[in-house]
């Protein structure tokens, strides 16, 4: 008769159970996204980027996966479309607790990557978000652009939430790293109110809204700019989106969006004003499955 040792049984049976207890990772969902942007004074279409996603999950960290083909598009004799970026970028998600997340994104592109540093936070009432990043510049050597890498943040230190309303404090803040080269800039600042609206939510159409309004932006540069530069005058940007999202079943949506923004610039060393860029709009369509 064989005979089997009960400890030898016992961590058979442990092993197996936490096995069986071990998170396994899963894919989450699935989408694809076209976003257009375009400028006042700008190409018929001036970039048409489409994303492909894919978010996946495994116990407490979250993943998402995105690559993105970005096209120029002219509707004039030249019938001209061409490619000019692409993007890679992959999140990580670290849920800390009931009311902390946070978060690590490696973006690369063809002019730069990006390595960032990320936290959403919510409690009660109140929330904060931010991503801080470093940009390594990858055109060195290209005429009119900068070589320089820079620090780079997009944060929400406070917010406030009610019900379907929030509404946060921003701001966008760039710092050079590294030595310094004549007329290079050396940081920009700039400052917004942000707020968010879903004033309607049905049974499968939700319908939402979001502004965005510059209270102040400022650039320094080392030393006097040749040719000037310019910079978002006081409450001179302002944006505002039109969203809706439509729950086919329960696992696919399809959603989209519009923004328009209108822009009021300051002029900096003597920089002449060319009149260019003075609108900007912002149409998104895309779908999403969630398994």
């Amino acid at each position: 008769m064989i005979k089997i040792n009960p400890l030898l049984l016992a961590a058979v049976g442990m092993v197996s159970a936490v096995a069986y207890a071990a998170p396994e990772l899963t894919v989450t969902s699935i989408g694809q996204e076209i976003e257009s942007e375009n400028t006042s004074n700008g190409a018929d279409l001036d970039e048409v980027t489409l994303y492909n996603r894919v978010g996946l999950a495994y116990g407490d960290w979250t993943f998402g996966l995105e690559a993105g083909k970005r096209w120029a598009i002219n509707f004039d004799d030249t019938k001209d479309v061409h490619s000019i970026n692409h993007r890679l970028q992959i999140d990580v998600w670290k849920k800390i607790n009931e009311d902390l997340k946070l978060g690590f994104r490696y973006r690369g592109q063809r002019e730069y990557d990006r390595y960032y540093a990320r936290w959403d936070w919510n409690h009660g009432l109140l929330w904060s978000a931010g991503d801080v990043w470093y940009e390594a510049n990858n055109e060195s050597g290209v005429v009119g652009i900068s070589a320089a890498d820079y620090i780079k943040g997009e944060v929400y230190p406070i917010g406030f939430k009610y019900g379907t309303f929030k509404v946060g404090y921003f701001v966008e803040f760039h710092e050079l790293v590294g030595s310094k080269e004549a007329e290079q800039k050396e940081n920009y600042l700039e400052q917004q109110i942000r707020a968010y609206w879903t004033f309607y939510k049905g049974e499968k159409l939700t319908l939402s809204t979001e502004g965005r309004f510059t209270i102040t932006a400022d650039e320094d540069h080392n030393g006097k700019v040749a040719a000037g530069y310019r910079v978002y005058d006081d409450f001179g940007r302002n944006r505002l989106y039109i969203k809706a999202n439509y729950a086919v079943n329960e696992n696919l949506s399809v959603y989209g969006s519009y923004g328009y923004e209108m822009r009021d610039w300051k002029m900096e060393d003597g920089h002449k004003d060319d009149y260019t860029k003075k609108y900007w709009q912002d149409v998104i369509v895309g779908w999403s499955y969630k398994f």
